[in-house]
């Protein structure tokens, strides 16, 4: 069996890890896209609510001490959970670079190899071509000498 041969198990190995981190990397895309939007979304809902205890909740009534309590309660929840959602959105982004990282270093061996297999299969072109070419200079050799008896 030729080296080449040999190799393409390897290297289909190989590109298997590439498309896995692929993948991987693909969905952590989609989960940072995800995760701002919903960062973005806690921050209009703060904008929001934060208004209307400002102008409060129905035109020309004031609010209420409970009801501005109750607001800020929950203006607060939604600053907690905007803080969770960075933290969150940071871990994600560590992960990405690490996965990014990954697909890099898998890459370059999967390119490796199929570097590596070119070169084999070239060399074995120029092997096979220089049997044949030995096999013609002897068949050339022995029909002159044939002819020369």
């Amino acid at each position: 069996m030729s080296r080449e041969k040999r190799l393409q198990p390897v290297l289909k190995l190989a590109e298997g890890k590439v498309d896995e981190a692929s993948r991987a990397l693909g969905y952590l895309n989609q989960k940072i896209e995800q995760e701002e939007a919903t960062k973005q979304q806690l921050k209009v809902y703060e904008k929001e609510y934060l208004q209307m205890m400002r102008c409060g909740d129905e035109p020309g009534r004031r609010m209420d001490i409970q009801a501005v309590l109750r607001y800020q309660s929950f203006v607060q929840r939604l600053e907690l959970a905007q803080v969770q959602q960075d933290e969150q959105l940071e871990l994600l982004q560590r992960q990405k670079q690490q996965v990014t990282e990954h697909w890099i270093k898998t890459r370059a061996r999967a390119k490796g190899l199929e570097s590596l297999i070119e070169a084999a299969r070239e060399e074995e072109e120029r092997l096979a071509g220089r049997r044949e070419q030995k096999l013609a200079d002897e068949y050339t050799n022995l029909r002159f000498a044939h002819k020369s008896q």
